[in-house]
């Protein structure tokens, strides 16, 4: 009940902006076809420049495997992060009270990152946004398990790599990048699908931790992947 008002208060002020199109404003479908003289061109997204793969295409790329390869990581650090900052913390940091402000604070960095890092994309480029981000985030997902004695270094270090993995929002045009625009939707839903393999990664890595291994080697297989994604990053896009 409490979500489904909330849905209502975010849809409540659609009310009072949308309006009826104007007259000038309605598109017909001779306008769509090229008939008319609302569009210059049938083309609703820019053609990338570079290849512009097909769908059976796309799984005989290599890159389509690199990139999938670079999102199935970045889950892995995303989800260390966001669920099981309290997990790390709690042996050294007895305060839940801190330990919630850890988690709120790591959100409002996470969407401040997906913004700068899309900032930085449309400025500097795909290759220096995922090989800084994934060079940055991945060490410092290693340090938790040390940083967490020193609960301001904590709650610095958890900010810092949700602020990197913001760059989940750069995946769309990573794609349309390496793989062309057209079925650029079905393209990104294939690729994003890495994100659902990596969940499950995680799990059996979390389960791992319990019965054979410590924090410290778990930490260590969730950070030290992201330098080898560095490192994809730089040679496959431009």
């Amino acid at each position: 009940v409490a979500w489904a008002g909330v849905i209502a208060i975010m849809f409540l002020p659609g009310i009072f902006i949308l309006r009826p199109p104007t007259p000038e404003e309605v598109c017909t479908q001779d306008d769509i076809l090229g008939g008319g003289d609302s569009f210059e061109s049938v083309e609703l997204l820019p053609r990338a420049a570079g290849p512009d793969y097909g769908i059976k295409d796309l799984f005989r790329t290599p890159k389509f495997y690199i990139l999938y390869l670079i999102i199935l990581i970045l889950s892995l650090t995303l989800l260390t992060s966001t669920e099981l900052y309290k997990f790390i913390g709690i042996e050294a940091i007895n305060d839940d009270k801190f330990l919630n402000l850890v988690g709120a604070l790591g959100a409002v960095s996470n969407s401040f990152g997906r913004v700068t890092w899309g900032l930085i994309l449309d400025r500097f480029g795909t290759r220096a946004t995922y090989t800084v981000a994934f060079f940055i985030q991945g060490p410092l997902t290693i340090a938790l398990h040390y940083s967490k004695w020193n609960k301001w270094g904590y709650l610095a270090n958890i900010c810092i790599v949700c602020f990197c993995t913001g760059i989940f929002t750069c995946i769309a045009p990573a794609c349309q990048e390496l793989f062309g625009s057209r079925d650029i939707s079905l393209k990104y839903a294939i690729t994003l699908s890495a994100e659902s393999f990596g969940c499950i990664l995680f799990f059996v890595l979390q389960l791992g931790q319990e019965y054979l291994y410590g924090e410290a080697a778990f930490l260590t297989m969730m950070g030290a992947p992201s330098i080898l994604a560095a490192i994809l990053a730089f040679f496959c896009f431009r």
